[in-house]
């Protein structure tokens, strides 16, 4: 089952800074997205998701390395991920959710 991956603007912008940093993790994160995430089943039940409590919407973490990828599931005929923000893992990573 193919999932649909959205990422907004600001994470793209994130994610194009990674890859002049820090190649190998920007590959490790498009490899995910695109090849784990969007392809899985039920992404939710994925071993390194983690249900983000305190929301009204289907939010998750993804981690991936020392990153961490946030997004909101979105259900219907095929699963829609949006994803919300990416970013290392620090004490600003869950602010501002």
């Amino acid at each position: 089952m193919n999932n649909k991956i959205s990422i907004d603007k600001k994470n793209t912008k994130f994610l194009q800074k990674l890859a002049k940093s820090a190649p190998k993790e920007y590959v490790k994160i498009l490899n995910f997205l695109y090849g784990i995430l969007s392809k899985s089943d039920n992404p939710c039940t994925l071993p390194n998701a983690k249900y983000l409590q305190g929301f009204d919407d289907n939010r998750y973490r993804w981690r991936v390395g020392e990153y961490r990828i946030i997004g909101i599931v979105k259900n219907g005929n095929f699963k829609i991920i949006e994803i919300i923000k990416i970013d290392k893992r620090g004490d600003t990573t869950y602010k501002g959710l």
